[in-house]
């Protein structure tokens, strides 16, 4: 019986499915700047480098968070623009607000049809601030940040760990991302069941037998879960 779903944050929670890659690189793209993706791509591997380094970004809020990743990303492409910096903070902000207050009201949903929730992400130190900033904290039993906990997807460890701070069985958890390799794989290797959020965009499943759940959107998880395990919750 499922009686607890775990999500990701970041391209889950945040987003619908949407790698932040990807939403940088239309946000590029959209003021005109005209760079190969590559080295967008190194720019953003730059400022995910230094936000797992950094005190500052370990107890920021969503905004405080995105003025310092994307002010490194700047500073790595030599392309310092204050007019930039503000299209591309704002327009990723915008979203993920709209998706925060409908994924806060999912959450609700998931809550009062009994079930346990929790967030497992390989974050800077400060998920816990963002599900206090999404309004996410008060539908939540547990938050783990590998930061904080020094585990990191894709190590099966970090849902081993989630799962003793629940103080319940693996097999009856569900761990929902949009990261197959991340959250897919080391999920179901511990035995939980798994829901792939593959977002708008059709993608490939490397292993459809490690997938219980296909998702487009999480919105569609209340409905998927009752078509998929009608005997389980």
């Amino acid at each position: 019986m499922i009686r607890t779903i775990l999500f990701d944050m970041g391209g889950t929670l945040d987003g619908d499915g949407l790698h932040w890659m990807d939403r940088f690189f239309a946000l590029y793209q959209s003021f005109g700047v005209e760079l190969l993706r590559q080295s967008i791509r190194e720019a953003f591997d730059d400022a995910e480098r230094k936000s797992a380094l950094d005190e500052t970004i370990a107890s920021s809020n969503l905004a405080q968070m995105l003025e310092l990743y994307v002010g490194w990303q700047l500073a790595y492409l030599g392309l310092e623009d204050r007019a930039l910096q503000r299209h591309l903070v704002d327009g990723f902000i915008e979203p993920v607000r709209k998706a925060a207050a409908e994924n806060a009201r999912l959450l609700a949903t998931l809550v009062e049809r009994g079930f346990e929730l929790g967030v497992v992400s390989n974050g800077c130190g400060n998920v816990e601030t963002l599900c206090e900033d999404f309004g996410y904290a008060p539908f939540l039993s547990v938050i783990v940040d590998s930061r904080r906990v020094k585990l990191f997807k894709p190590d099966p460890a970090i849902f081993l760990h989630a799962a003793e701070k629940l103080g319940g069985d693996p097999e009856t958890m569900l761990m929902v991302g949009d990261s197959f390799d991340r959250d897919v794989v080391p999920a179901k290797r511990v035995g939980m069941k798994t829901a792939w959020l593959e977002g708008a965009t059709l993608r490939e499943c490397p292993d459809p037998s490690l997938v219980d759940l296909h998702l487009r959107r999480l919105a569609d998880l209340p409905a998927a879960l009752s078509a998929a395990f009608p005997a389980f919750v």
